[in-house]
């Protein structure tokens, strides 16, 4: 999809701040939105392009003052809104991530825009790589005993066996749908090198097969008194 989407980076863009990193590239996230100021910035990016600005909200300090707002985190994804239904408090929207991109300058909210808006700098390759031992590396870590334990294992392997998939964007779907940690997406999010991603993506798929491999020893009837190793 995201090569039939056009992107005009000489405008500003509605953000959406969210606490945790929800949106890569090539996934799609389901949002409910019923705040007032957001249920007008996805009544204005319907009216236009359809496209906001899905950003993560830096954490705040335990020490910090109750009144401290929260900063948006530099990296954001690009997203589409590709479907949306409207309820009585608002709205439920599906977005598209169609690209990595850095905020540029952010537009605090007006009396006409309840919301903030922000330029973008696009950070993704105008050249997809190379990453074909990438994906045979991939196909054999899901192969691992430990890893067809995996709940969502049966949606990986019908992505890695379709072929008009590509490479990177198959590994996004593996990032913002199997690594749940919130801190490791935006870290992909931020990473502008496709081949590192990917990497990473491997590197983490390998720790998750190695966790599984130290739980399998610590079967409960090698506790001593139903007491854990832990």
């Amino acid at each position: 999809m995201r090569d039939a989407v056009s992107v005009n980076f000489k405008k500003m863009f509605p953000l959406f701040p969210l606490p945790e990193t929800a949106l890569l590239p090539h996934t799609i996230v389901p949002l409910s939105v019923s705040e007032p100021r957001f249920r007008q910035l996805v009544d204005h990016a319907l009216d236009g392009s359809g496209q906001i600005a899905i950003a993560t909200l830096d954490e705040i300090d335990d020490a910090a003052p109750l009144s401290q707002i929260p900063k948006v985190r530099p990296a954001v994804c690009l997203g589409q809104v590709v479907q949306h239904d409207t309820k009585p408090y608002g709205y439920n929207i599906l977005v598209y991530g169609l690209c990595r991109a850095t905020i540029r300058q952010q537009k605090d909210p007006t009396k006409d825009h309840a919301y903030s808006s922000v330029s973008l700098n696009s950070t993704e390759s105008s050249k997809e790589p190379n990453l074909e031992i990438q994906r045979g590396e991939l196909q054999q870590i899901l192969q691992r005993p430990n890893l067809q334990r995996l709940e969502r294992l049966e949606t990986l392997e019908y992505w890695l066996n379709q072929k008009e998939i590509s490479t990177a964007a198959l590994f996004e779907l593996i990032g913002g749908s199997l690594l749940d940690d919130a801190e490791f997406r935006y870290q992909l999010l931020a990473e502008p090198s496709c081949e590192r991603r990917t990497l990473r993506i491997l590197s983490e798929l390998r720790h998750i097969d190695h966790l599984l491999s130290i739980s399998n020893y610590q079967s409960q009837n090698q506790w001593e008194k139903g007491m854990s190793w832990n």
